[in-house]
């Protein structure tokens, strides 16, 4: 047994999940579903989670998705159940049924040998911390000081061109490739990373935010792609692969998204995580539903080809876990390639800095082994101080690719996240 027990109690209101002023420990907040964290009861290595956890007793008296003893974190990218998750101290939940009925509950994780906080007192806890920050109100705008980068926009089409002539090679054994170029921001002061969190809920309505620590950091973004989630035996995910920049104008934005729709090569790119994806979860479910054709699912700048995979877990079986789930199909070729060890080889090779958690896993699993997992993508990590925060941006690369359309692919997605970050600070991207 552990030396922790936790409780769960039904709060009839509470705040909204974005209106703290200060740093929460953990957040994932996606349409339907927000949990948000402080402190931290206990530090977990991803690989063992489910185990740990499941010997936490807890008393949880709402018994919905996301409630009992969670765990919470980012995952590097490479060697993703390396990393370790945080149970937080006490949690608050907000979740919206498809009819519109919202509930909130708390939870609170402590010494097994000391009583945990009433319903009264968790409530009153969760409030605490939506009250403003001493030096929130006071605290100037900051503005971008430099940027740098270890590879400009031409270097990224040159390594786009150069594993475009790879790939095109009679003996080619790589058929996919998806490549990143990082950039790193300072800051004229502290970042207020609860005002960037609103605003890319403002920017990207149906996005996941998250917030998350990491060694040296805060990993955050609002990412689009889910990569595995578990609900008792049924398992989803939704893999996009397949990007055109969004039109100014009505007119321009139908005829991009047309274009995508359209195009034999984005299709290609889109099957590859399609079938990598298929390939992995197909032998451990009883069924798995794969629609034939992906669809179109447009954000604030980009529009991408998307395919929602369900399935359910076999009934013969005990059930993997999500993170089980996870380990099986990260990297998929949605952000690595195919095939996959061939691809990170490459990825190693080309790239000049490692990309440390920008495309890893981003989530979180309860006691029973169910849980939801992002792609950490359209995503910053902010230094310890606040003052500089490094982006990554990639594109997916085949034999057929436009290295300097791959190119403007990554401007646009850094755009996105330093408009977050600083309202006009993408303009030290031209």
């Amino acid at each position: 047994m552990t030396d922790l027990h936790a409780r769960t109690v039904p709060l009839e209101y509470g705040p909204d999940a974005l209106q703290f002023d200060g740093h929460p420990t953990v957040l994932f907040d996606r349409p339907g579903l927000t949990l948000v964290g402080w402190g931290t009861a206990l530090l977990v290595p991803a690989a063992g989670a489910a185990e740990v956890l499941s010997r936490i007793p807890c008393d949880d008296a709402v018994q919905r998705p996301g409630t009992g003893v969670v765990a919470l974190g980012a995952l590097p990218f490479l060697a993703a159940m390396s990393g370790q998750l945080v149970v937080p101290r006490f949690s608050m939940g907000i979740a919206r049924d498809m009819d519109g009925e919202v509930h909130r509950w708390a939870t609170a994780v402590g010494a097994a040998d000391e009583p945990l906080p009433s319903t009264d007192e968790l409530f009153d806890s969760v409030i605490w911390q939506y009250g403003a920050s001493p030096d929130a109100a006071a605290r100037p705008e900051v503005e971008v000081t430099d940027l740098t980068t270890p590879l400009t926009s031409q270097g990224y089409r040159d390594m786009a061109r150069n594993a475009v002539a790879d790939m095109r090679a009679p003996d080619a054994t790589l058929q996919k490739i998806v490549l990143s170029r990082a950039v790193t921001v300072s800051l004229s002061g502290p970042l207020l990373l609860s005002a960037v969190l609103r605003r890319m809920r403002a920017f990207e309505p149906h996005c996941t935010i998250f917030s998350m620590p990491v060694p040296n950091g805060t990993f955050f973004g609002a990412t689009p792609e889910l990569l595995m989630a578990r609900g008792a035996r049924k398992i989803w995910c939704h893999p996009l692969a397949g990007t055109v920049s969004r039109g100014d104008t009505a007119r321009e934005d139908a005829d991009a998204q047309g274009r995508l729709a359209a195009s034999a090569k984005e299709h290609a790119e889109h099957r590859f995580v399609v079938d990598d994806i298929t390939a992995a979860l197909r032998p451990l479910c009883d069924d798995l539903t794969v629609p034939k054709e992906p669809s179109l699912v447009a954000f604030r700048s980009v529009a991408h080809l998307g395919t929602r995979i369900e399935g359910h877990l076999a009934a013969a079986t005990s059930p993997p876990t999500v993170l089980d789930l996870v380990e099986r199909v990260h990297p998929t070729p949605a952000v690595g390639g195919s095939p996959r060890a061939v691809a990170l080889t490459a990825i190693a090779a080309a790239e000049p800095v490692p990309r440390g958690y920008w495309a890893g896993p981003v989530g979180w699993m309860d006691a029973q082994g169910d849980g939801e997992w992002m792609i950490g993508i359209r995503s910053a990590q902010l230094n310890l101080d606040g003052t500089a925060v490094t982006l990554h941006a990639g594109a997916g690369i085949v034999a057929d690719s436009d290295p300097a359309a791959e190119a403007t692919e990554t401007d646009v997605k850094l755009t996105t996240v330093l408009e977050s970050l600083v309202p006009g600070g993408s303009a030290r991207l031209r």
